[in-house]
């Protein structure tokens, strides 16, 4: 005589059962759920390097325009059309050589909240006394 168990006398068991089959659908949840929650943080990391590398091109460009009239150089701010980025600099002396420094400051609100970038740059006087 043999000795097994089974649920069902005569037949041997085949498949899965009922909570092995829960189990097996709660862990590929939470694996997607995982794989979900980093494209969704790739996602506002590109949108952010997206927006800090206009923030630059905004600021080398405002830089240029600056140091291209070297005598009108002055405090100023703007906000360009039809962007979120807003641009202040200052322009101080720069003691003992003749020329001015410009800080500029880039800031705007995007998905990774209020940034700001800021490029600092020495502007010789072209025509020293």
């Amino acid at each position: 005589m043999k000795n097994t168990v089974s649920f069902r006398p005569g037949k041997q068991r085949k498949g899965f059962s009922l909570v092995e089959a829960l189990i097996a659908m709660v862990v590929l949840a939470i694996a997607l759920l995982a794989l979900a929650g980093v494209v969704v943080s790739t996602t506002m990391l590109m949108g952010h390097t997206i927006d800090k590398e206009k923030a630059v091109d905004l600021a080398v460009e405002k830089l240029e325009v600056l140091e291209a009239d070297y005598v009108e150089i002055k405090d100023g701010s703007e906000e360009p059309d039809n962007s979120k980025f807003k641009l202040t600099w200052t322009v101080n002396d720069a003691v003992g050589t003749g020329g001015k420094e410009i800080t500029l400051h880039v800031r705007w609100d995007g998905a990774l909240g209020s940034r700001e970038v800021t490029l600092e740059r020495f502007v010789a006087d072209p025509k020293p006394e």
